[in-house]
């Protein structure tokens, strides 16, 4: 297996792959591996099924030019060109989405508060994001941490009534309730939602690999199709709350050439203002396309 550290154990899902956990939830870090030169096929192979059991995977200590971000992203799936919020993408490559508190053309980032409350990529539209990795290229000193919880184990310690109500569920997504999203450009924001119209989803996804449910809904459902939004307001509360208990929670403190991999199906995630704004934050994003999903929901 070419450009990854193994282990001598090859049996399981993660034969192979030399894993160090990050969390009691979620997570796995793959140690020394080199994501600059090209993986084999078995390699690739192997990250996947350890991405479907861990959910996120964190590649430290790697140089990445926008173009080898890209390259090794394509080899998990289509790219999004992030056509969804046309107006953040790096200029020359619409696969990666800049979330930057850098000055962009003399005026403060757009994306400078993005992903302030818990959310999975891109849900407001009709192919909700499969997978997103981001790249870390600079950090403040201290604090822009990411937190993830797993949506499979807030599924699963749901009681079975509670579960047989949300598997009848759709939620409602809607790209006004983006934390921070009344603070930028008010032009371009009306055109995101022009192009991103409310649209409901299954409030529980099957993974289509790894054929495990995971509960999918988070902080920007408005609510529940067929219900009001004061009938869906308690319920999404108590969803929220319970999918983001500490006990089902990693905290991510990035480091420069952080590379972290998450699953949106099968995740959710929040970036925290625990920093010195002043400081800068810049990161790069790929996003995979996930399956057509949902339909428009009208006034």
């Amino acid at each position: 297996m070419s450009n990854l550290a193994t282990t001598g154990d090859k049996t399981g899902h993660n034969a192979g792959l030399a894993l160090h956990p990050l969390g009691h939830a979620l997570g796995a870090e793959v140690a020394q591996a080199d994501l600059t030169a090209a993986l084999d096929a078995s390699a690739v192979d192997a990250i996947r099924a350890a991405w479907n059991e861990n959910h996120i995977l964190l590649f430290r200590g790697q140089t990445l030019s926008p173009d080898a971000l890209i390259a090794f992203a394509g080899r998990f799936g289509e790219l999004d060109r992030h056509d969804a919020t046309p107006f953040y993408r790096l200029e020359g490559h619409p696969e990666i989405l800049l979330v930057t508190n850098r000055m962009i053309g003399g005026k403060p980032s757009e994306t400078r508060n993005t992903g302030r409350n818990w959310h999975s990529d891109y849900s407001y539209t009709g192919r909700p994001a499969a997978a997103s990795m981001l790249y870390c290229e600079e950090k403040p000193p201290v604090g822009g941490d990411t937190m993830f919880c797993n949506m499979v184990r807030a599924y699963e310690t749901l009681s079975d009534k509670m579960k047989r109500i949300v598997d009848g569920l759709e939620a409602v997504y809607d790209i006004g309730l983006t934390a921070g999203i009344n603070e930028r450009d008010p032009q371009k924001t009306a055109e995101l939602r022009r192009i991103n119209p409310p649209i409901a989803h299954p409030a529980v996804r099957t993974h289509p690999s790894s054929g495990k449910k995971a509960l999918y809904v988070s902080e920007r459902a408005s609510h529940f199709h067929g219900m009001t939004a004061e009938e869906s307001r308690p319920l999404i509360q108590f969803l929220c709350a319970h999918a983001t208990r500490p006990e089902n929670v990693y905290r991510h403190r990035w480091q420069v050439n952080d590379l972290v991999l998450w699953d949106n199906r099968t995740t959710m995630h929040i970036a925290l203002a625990d920093f010195d704004p002043a400081a800068p934050r810049h990161m790069l994003r790929t996003t995979l396309l996930g399956e057509p999903s949902g339909f428009v929901v009208d006034g």
